[in-house]
Formats: C-alpha cells, structure tokens, sequence
C-alpha cells in the first residue's frame, strides 16, 4: 500500500518544521540571527556542574518530563586538546515515564533552551531511569 501525496506533503512540512525549530529556539536565546553554538549559549561544563541535582524539563510529544541531573564527568582527553571540553551529563528520572533514545529539547530555568541527544543507561535503582548525554568538543 503506497503513500498518497497529500499524506507525503503533509509528513515531509511536520517534518521539515520540528527539525527547524530546536534552531530557531537556540538562535532566539542567543539573541542573534546566526547559529548560536552551545558555547555561546553558556552549556559549558562548568555551567552544567553548577546546576548538579537541579530539574530539567524535556519534550515529549505534548508533555514535558521531569529529569534530574545527577552527574557531571569529564571524557578522557586524548593529544592535544587540553583547550577543548569532553563530558557526559547523567539524567535521573522515574521509571512510569521511560523516554527513548532520541534528541529532545530540554528546558531549564538558568540554562534556557536546547536540544540533547539522550540514551537511557542501566540503572542501579529499580524504580527510576537514568539517561546520558555525551557532549565532545573535543574535535576541531
């Protein structure tokens, strides 16, 4: 069973809008009208470190999940890249609202707006999930 063309334009515009967006909303945080980088926006490591164990909200569909940032840890550096940053973000939330492995747009109230991509990682705790966030600068 083949795709009518309406039901193609109309998930090709769905599609072409949700991936503009997430730039839109960095280019309107940084105030500019070019691409803002996640440096220019302030998500830094030691920005991220500052916020330990303070509740992030992340998109899903219509709602918005509470997640809990539990851990900030440097990736190891490998040359000579002493000027560029490495880390992973680990996420803490419940075990009802299990999100997929996925981009999202996340929300914070010192942070601002901005897109991650998450994976949910073995947890230790039976009822709550965790999820990672691997942030490399660490190529040119």
């Amino acid at each position: 069973m083949g795709t009518s063309r309406r039901d193609f334009l109309k998930k090709g515009s769905l599609v072409a809008l949700v991936a503009a967006v997430p730039l839109s909303l960095a280019e309107k945080a940084a105030g500019k009208g070019g691409t803002a980088t996640p440096v220019a926006l302030g998500l830094t490591k030691e920005a991220f470190k500052a916020q330990l164990n303070s509740t992030f909200l992340v998109s899903e569909g219509s709602d918005k999940v509470a997640l809990r940032l539990v851990e900030v840890s440097e990736l190891p550096k490998r040359g000579r890249r002493a000027d560029k940053e490495g880390f992973s973000l680990i996420f803490r939330g419940d075990q009802e609202t299990a999100l997929k492995q996925k981009t999202y747009l996340f929300e914070h109230q010192e942070l601002g707006l901005f897109s991650y991509l998450i994976v949910p990682v073995m947890s230790k705790r039976k009822n709550t999930q965790h999820y990672e966030a691997i942030i490399n600068r660490l190529h040119p």
